[in-house]
């Protein structure tokens, strides 16, 4: 990004009018010395850590700008050195894709049960039928959890 500043200097009422001229009017001389400057500039930015200074010309040429895994901005410069432009802070958050979100894993509620099932007939003895029991287990048993002994009961 290259940053031009024009200022205009009002007249002096007090000056004689041939000095106003020369500095508010500038020649084309003046005109042709500022261009190269802003193109000698070469990247605006800085190469400290962040915080330490402000961005300012580099005097530095753009080789490329970071990738996915850099920090937004980053900046690598044809002299081997590195550091952050807002060239390359822009060229890459226009180029940034969010990640997809992960899926929001499914719980199967059918697959658990059978699970629950499985391990607890496995540890537990299966009880015995009792007609004249209020429960319908015999005595000194075990009640199943009534996801085992009810249909439509989830565990």
């Amino acid at each position: 990004m290259e940053v031009t500043v024009t200022s205009t200097v009002q007249p002096s009422t007090t000056a004689p009018s041939s000095s106003t001229t020369s500095s508010a009017d500038p020649s084309p001389s003046q005109e042709s010395a500022a261009a190269p400057a802003s193109a000698a500039c070469g990247a605006v930015g800085y190469t400290a850590a962040p915080g330490h200074e402000r961005p300012h010309c580099l005097g530095k040429q753009i080789a490329s700008c970071g990738t996915a895994n850099h920090q937004t901005g980053t900046t690598f410069f044809t002299d081997g050195t590195s550091g952050w432009t807002q060239t390359c802070q822009d060229q890459m958050q226009a180029a940034y894709v969010p990640p997809a979100p992960d899926p929001i894993p499914t719980f199967d509620q059918d697959a658990y049960n059978e699970q629950f099932a499985e391990e607890y007939w496995r540890t537990h003895p299966k009880p015995t039928f009792d007609p004249d029991s209020a429960d319908g287990y015999g005595p000194d048993q075990e009640l199943p959890p009534a996801c085992l002994r009810l249909e439509g009961v989830d565990c």
